[in-house]
């Protein structure tokens, strides 16, 4: 992989990440000091997303010689783009290397013919993006609840259909996987959803719901949990109806029952049932929204009112990854 500079200043370079390796050396202690609550093997997950590192710019001032700042174009296959995890070490800040960071960053998506870019970030950085051109269409609550062991659901069990089968997720076709997320997303994710990716990570789990009517087997909805630094991540959760998604919502929490730690959910807050299951399992606001903003205010068709996400999509799969 090439690892030329993109852009070269008298102070500073900007330019792809080199390994898996020099990536986690700079992410990994942000995002603890950050308090972003995410998980050390996701470095790879997300790096592998990023095209093995090709859309991973890092900023490596000349005064240091090692990467002080990054910021991810992960570019998915169908023109579609996101805008992750733009992070800087504290003494770096301020001197405009984020300003020529995010620079690069459009230049990258625009040499890739991307349509739809989208980002999801804090109130306080909602101006900020606005001024590049990003609107906000919808917000993102962040939900928490205590673990099973600290406070147990009041619901015991949720019935499932007597034409509806749960599977392990890990053994569903990966592509099928990749289907369903685009379906409700609009994002093409196939380096996500294979056993390169999110599959075969051991501390990752997770349940589909297929649709065992006659005639048919139809994948139509399911949940991923993987580990996060305090407890659990869980998403994304995708499913036809609520009654779909309480049950595997249920089966996914039920299954780390032993466990400490709390979980945590990024809720698509376009849709007034993705609250309302976590919360009927006693999940509450955590008292953050993200803002949901796109580049020139053009939303994918799926994400759009009338779309299959503001219906199906309950929880997220990452903020820092759409």
């Amino acid at each position: 992989m090439s690892t030329a500079p993109i852009e070269e200043e008298g102070s500073f370079v900007i330019r792809p990440a080199q390994s898996a390796e020099e990536v986690s050396q700079l992410w990994w202690p942000l995002m603890k000091k950050l308090g972003w609550n995410r998980d050390h093997d996701d470095a790879l997950t997300h790096f592998r997303a990023a095209r093995n590192g090709k859309n991973w710019l890092m900023v490596v001032p000349k005064e240091t010689g090692k990467p002080e700042g990054c910021i991810v174009a992960f570019t998915y296959p169908n023109s579609t783009g996101w805008v992750g995890y733009f992070i800087m070490n504290t003494p770096f800040r301020g001197r405009g290397l984020g300003a020529a960071l995010f620079k690069d960053l459009l230049s990258s998506f625009q040499a890739s013919n991307t349509t739809y870019l989208g980002l999801d970030g804090v109130e306080e950085q909602a101006n900020t993006y606005n001024r590049r051109g990003f609107e906000v269409t919808a917000k993102i609550p962040l939900v928490t609840r205590p673990s099973l062991k600290e406070k147990p659901t009041s619901i015991d069990m949720v019935p499932i259909g007597t034409e509806e089968r749960i599977m392990d997720i890990k053994v569903i076709d990966p592509e099928s996987l990749a289907q369903v997320d685009l379906a409700h997303t609009g994002f093409y994710r196939p380096a996500y959803w294979s056993q390169e990716g999110l599959l075969s990570r051991k501390d990752a789990y997770g349940y589909a719901l297929l649709s065992t009517a006659p005639g048919e087997s139809r994948l139509v909805g399911y949940i991923l949990v993987r580990r996060c630094e305090q407890g659990h991540r869980f998403g994304p959760l995708y499913a036809e109806t609520y009654a779909q998604a309480l049950l595997l919502l249920h089966t996914a929490m039920k299954n780390i029952a032993h466990k400490e730690g709390t979980m945590i959910a990024e809720i698509f807050g376009s849709n007034p049932n993705g609250i309302k299951v976590f919360e009927d399992l006693g999940w509450t606001w955590a008292g953050v929204d993200y803002n949901r903003m796109w580049r020139g205010g053009r939303v994918p068709n799926e994400q759009q009112e009338g779309g299959k996400g503001t219906t199906g999509m309950f929880a997220i799969f990452d903020a820092c990854a759409g």
